[in-house]
């Protein structure tokens, strides 16, 4: 038996768990006095400065995507347990669309376990980075096309700021659809648990994992202190391999 298979056999309702086996989890470890043993993570998320939220938790599903029987595992889950109750049916909505990068397999495990279509944009660069500014992109439809009329279920693994996710609503509904719902594996936003509110649209949010994970401006007390040591990793799935090593290294001494 593959570990992924036996991971599935030993945790089936425990997705964390199975991320965590696969190498996918990462928690910062701590000793008694509540010190950091290993570095923070930066968040996608920036504050009005510009600086990136940090945190000690960090869910890498790219790691599960290598294991398709794992999102397929995670798609029937959340298949059975939210799109099948007595109040959504497969029937009520009419495609899948992955946010990308991290919703663009889960979508697809998703559309397959449903039995229905499955489409994701892409993020087209249309301002190019300078000295005083980032690049900015925006998602666009350009290998499929979604059909004017239907409702949509959009896609991603983890959800957060929901930046992306509100934007792909938009997305939508210019192509004359309607945001039906916002499914992801794991839900970690501090604010969002099952309504997302844009405006005066709301879209409902389901999720197999609800888990609020904290993240930190910079400059709060509870991280300044690694910040200025340079104790974080700001690119966590860059240097993943480091945080690896920091949690077995702790986990050896305990």
């Amino acid at each position: 038996m593959s570990d992924a298979k036996r991971l599935l056999a030993e945790f089936p309702d425990q997705p964390l768990e199975i991320l965590r086996g696969l190498g996918g989890y990462y928690e910062c470890p701590k000793d008694e006095s509540g010190k950091r043993l290993g570095p923070l993570v930066g968040y996608a998320g920036r504050d009005e400065q510009g600086r990136q939220f940090v945190g000690d938790i960090y869910a890498n599903f790219a790691v599960a995507e290598e294991h398709p029987v794992v999102l397929f595992h995670f798609a029937r889950k959340l298949r059975d347990q939210e799109l099948l109750d007595t109040h959504y049916t497969p029937h009520a909505f009419d495609v899948f669309c992955g946010a990308p990068m991290g919703g663009i397999a889960f979508g697809a495990m998703l559309a397959l376990a449903c039995g229905k279509r499955f489409v994701y944009p892409e993020k087209k660069v249309v301002e190019v980075a300078t000295p005083t500014s980032r690049e900015r992109s925006e998602l666009r439809f350009v290998r499929h096309s979604l059909r004017r009329g239907g409702e949509v279920v959009i896609v991603e693994d983890v959800l957060n700021n929901f930046s992306t996710t509100g934007e792909l609503c938009d997305l939508v509904r210019r192509a004359g659809n309607n945001p039906f719902m916002i499914l992801g594996i794991l839900n970690r936003s501090l604010t969002v648990e099952n309504w997302f509110l844009q405006g005066s649209q709301v879209v409902e949010v389901r999720s197999l994992v609800r888990k609020p994970i904290p993240e930190y401006r910079q400059d709060d007390p509870l991280v300044r202190d690694d910040i200025a040591a340079g104790n974080v990793v700001w690119k966590p799935k860059d240097e993943w391999p480091r945080l690896m090593a920091a949690m077995e290294a702790a986990s050896s001494k305990s």
